[in-house]
């Protein structure tokens, strides 16, 4: 009997069963459809995390300043009712993280820690003196005028991140490039803005997007290193050099040992005072590609039961179908069919229920996913290469558990049969 034949002879048995096909092939489309939503949502996930942390520049180590526990550099004077601490990075520290091997380059940033006001509300913006370096240090743009230059550093000029912007002015005011903005009784005049799009968040500053941006040299020359807060009748005074640091290393192969030496120094040259933190984004980015990749793995291995249940299900279908079938199995072979071609027949059935089952799935799964991406708004992610292993999987199911009913079904004697019947 010709392939052919046996194909459309396969197809046309399975559509005489219409609501019986679909029933038997629910396990198939739901475990497919489980497959293909889990995959794309954790792939999105992933991919989104990921990128969030490559923003961070995977060739970074970045160093925030931390106020220390009581126990640190904790001066009180009760007589005056004050309040003095100097901790976190220092001018010594990046002279000194500058000159080692593989450091390429050293972006810095101090938080100003003056109040930014909207007529009496105050803003969750941040005042911060950067060098120039640090709009490439932070993977950021401009998007209206200019980022700070040398030139910059004796002028009252700054730039500000696209939330500070919406934060400081209406949206009626289309232009704010060259107006005003006041932080305490100094004044500045805007160049430009600035804005990340990958997410980038800085350990200590948090996203570019929230702040205001002058040059290092403004900001050492108005507000200096320290910085007063009355809280409680109380005066806090702090001296804080540096509030960031993004090292930027010259061979990322060395960043292991590089981030090790700078932790080192770091450790000693504070006497073991924690008021410091590091953050490596490539080991981060190592970590949370294996924590990801294992989540994979056990989204997939659930979904699969469900492929395999699926399976059994046709299998058992099948089994009775090659009851039902007795008297039309004995006719052919009677006919003259051979075993070969019984065999065929049930397993191109089978074949067919789990293809089409597997194809129905797919759409399933994809709708599943952008669903869960419009009301959950959680990212999702598709790959044609998931597509082709679930429809693959399918057919490789179909083989597997079809074989057996395909070989019951060839091993029916024609006379026991018909004379059954």
């Amino acid at each position: 009997m010709k392939l052919s034949d046996q194909l459309a002879l396969s197809f046309t048995n399975l559509m005489l069963h219409k609501i019986r096909s679909i029933l038997t092939s629910l396990g198939i489309i739901f475990g497919v459809g489980s497959v293909i939503a889990m995959l794309s949502i954790s792939e999105g996930a992933k991919r989104e995390a990921l990128a969030q942390i490559e923003s961070m520049g995977v060739d970074n180590i970045i160093l925030s300043t931390r106020k220390p526990p009581p126990m640190g550099k904790d001066l009180s004077d009760n007589t005056n009712n004050s309040n003095y601490e100097t901790y976190g990075l220092t001018e010594i520290d990046r002279q000194h993280i500058l000159h080692m091997d593989n450091v390429a380059t050293i972006a810095t940033a101090r938080n100003s820690r003056k109040p930014i006001l909207k007529g009496t509300t105050r803003l969750n913006v941040n005042l911060y003196g950067v060098t120039n370096d640090f709009l490439a240090a932070t993977r950021s743009q401009i998007i209206q005028g200019r980022w700070l230059s040398p030139a910059d550093r004796d002028k009252n000029v700054c730039v500000i991140g696209v939330n500070a912007r919406r934060s400081l002015f209406s949206i009626q005011d289309r232009k704010v490039v060259g107006k005003i903005i006041g932080v305490g009784d100094d004044a500045y005049r805007i160049v430009g803005i600035m804005e990340n799009t990958k997410g980038t968040t800085i350990q200590g500053l948090g996203s570019p997007n929230d702040a205001i941006f002058i040059t290092k040299e403004a900001s050492d020359a108005v507000y200096g290193k320290t910085s007063f807060q009355r809280i409680s009748g109380r005066t806090s005074i702090e001296v804080v050099e540096y509030d960031c640091f993004v090292v930027k290393v010259l061979d990322v192969s060395y960043i292991d040992y590089t981030s090790k030496r700078i932790a080192a120094f770091l450790d000693k040259k504070h006497n073991n005072i924690q008021d410091w933190e590091m953050v490596v984004p490539l080991d981060i980015l190592k970590q949370r590609e294996q924590t990801q990749n294992i989540f994979t793995i056990v989204m997939s291995s659930i979904a699969g039961i469900s492929l395999l249940v699926g399976g059994i299900g046709i299998m058992n279908i099948m089994l009775a179908n090659v009851y039902e079938r007795r008297k039309e199995i004995g006719t052919r072979r009677a006919l003259g069919a051979q075993k070969g071609d019984i065999i065929r027949q049930f397993l191109f059935e089978t074949i067919f229920l789990t293809s089409i089952g597997g194809f129905i799935g797919v759409c399933m799964g994809l709708l599943i996913a952008r669903i869960v991406t419009q009301y959950a708004n959680w990212p999702v992610a598709f790959s044609i290469w998931f597509i082709l292993l679930a429809l693959f999987i399918s057919a490789i199911i179909g083989i597997i558990f079809g074989t057996y009913p395909a070989w019951k079904a060839a091993q029916q004697n024609p006379i026991d049969v018909l004379r059954a019947e």
